[in-house]
C-alpha cells in the first residue's frame, strides 16, 4: 500500500468495522461535544494504529535501546551504544525529580535528526518521527516512512483528553474507557523512568511508548511497548571522594570516622581528624596544625 494509502486509511473513522456495541456510540458520548474513546480505540484503523503502522520502532526499539551520560553532573547527552544520541532538554537534574518535563532530540550516526518527543505526564506526551524524503521521480516507495506527530495532552488535572494526529483530531472524556475495559491497556500511553541511583549505584532514565499491535484484534489486546531510550546515570562517587564536604567530614573529603585525616589548615573537630594529631582553635575556627 503507498504512503498516501496508508494516510486516507488513517484518516478514517472505520465505523463499519466496529462492533455494534460502539459503532452507535462512536462520536457522542454523555458529556455534548466529546468524541468517544471507546469506538477510537476499538477502531483498527484509528489514526494511533496507523501512525505505528507508519513509522513502527523508528528511531526506538522493542527492547531497551542501551545508552549512557558522561558524567552525573551534566545529565543533557546520552549516548547510544549502537550508535546515535538522544539529547534531554532541558537536562535532568537530580535534586529536582520527577521533572515537570523532559524533551527528547533522537540523533542517528550521521548527526541527522530522527525525531523528537517531549513527556509530561502517563497521558500527555507528543511523539514525532521525521518523514523519508520523497523520490523526485517515479512513484512513493510501500516502505517510505510519513512520520509525523501524534500528541496527547490532559489526564493530569483533568479527564479531557486532546489527541491529535495525522488523519485527525479529537476530544474524549477518559473514564469513558471503563465502559470498554477491553481497550484500556491500548489507550495512549506513556512512561519516564528516572531513577536516580545513588553511591556506587548506576541510575537510569528511560522513555517508553506503548502503541497498540499492528495487526490483529484490538480488544484484550496487550499493547505494544517502544523503547526510545534506556540511559545510564553513572553512579555517585563513594563519600571521600565526592569533592563534597557531606557525611560526617569534617572538611571536604577528609576527616570523621570514615575518611582520611585532614591536612594543616582544613577543618576539624577533634585531634583524630588531622594528619598532626593537632586540632587547635583559631579565630574561633578549629583547624588542623601541621608540625
Amino acid at each position: 500500500m503507498s504512503r498516501r494509502g496508508r494516510l486516507v486509511r488513517g484518516g478514517l473513522v472505520g465505523a463499519l468495522l466496529l462492533p455494534a456495541s460502539l459503532v452507535l456510540g462512536y462520536g457522542c458520548s454523555d458529556v455534548p461535544d466529546y468524541d468517544s474513546v471507546c469506538g477510537w480505540v476499538a477502531d483498527p484503523d484509528n489514526c494511533y494504529r496507523e501512525f505505528f503502522r507508519d513509522v513502527g520502532t523508528r528511531c526506538g526499539s522493542l527492547t531497551p535501546k542501551q545508552g549512557y551520560f558522561l558524567s552525573r553532573e551534566q545529565l543533557d547527552v546520552c549516548v547510544l551504544v549502537e550508535g546515535g544520541q538522544v539529547i534531554f532538554d532541558p537536562p535532568i537534574e537530580l535534586d529536582k525529580l520527577p521533572p515537570e518535563q523532559v524533551g527528547f532530540k533522537f540523533i542517528n550516526v550521521d548527526a541527522t535528526e530522527c525525531g523528537k518527543a517531549l513527556f509530561f505526564s502517563k497521558y500527555s506526551f507528543s511523539l514525532t518521527i521525521n518523514p523519508d524524503p520523497e523520490p523526485e521521480e517515479g512513484p512513493v516507495p510501500d516502505e517510505l516512512v510519513a512520520g509525523g506527530t501524534f500528541s496527547m495532552t490532559g489526564g493530569t488535572d483533568t479527564d479531557t483528553l486532546e489527541v491529535s494526529c495525522p488523519g485527525g483530531s479529537f476530544v474524549f472524556d477518559r473514564l469513558e474507557i471503563t465502559k470498554c475495559p477491553e481497550y484500556e491497556e491500548i489507550l495512549p500511553h506513556a512512561e519516564l523512568d528516572i531513577n536516580a541511583g545513588g553511591i556506587e549505584q548506576n541510575g537510569v532514565a528511560g522513555l517508553r511508548v506503548y502503541f497498540p499491535p499492528q495487526e490483529g484484534e484490538l480488544a484484550n489486546a496487550a499493547p505494544v511497548p517502544v523503547e526510545y531510550v534506556q540511559c545510564i546515570i553513572p553512579a555517585a562517587p563513594p563519600l571521600c571522594e565526592n569533592l563534597t564536604r557531606d557525611g560526617l567530614e569534617t572538611d571536604i573529603d577528609c576527616g570523621g570516622p570514615q575518611c582520611n585525616a585532614c591536612g594543616d589548615s582544613q577543618a576539624c573537630t577533634t585531634p583524630g581528624d588531622c594528619v598532626s594529631g593537632v586540632c587547635e582553635l583559631k579565630n574561633g575556627i578549629r583547624s588542623c596544625t601541621g608540625p
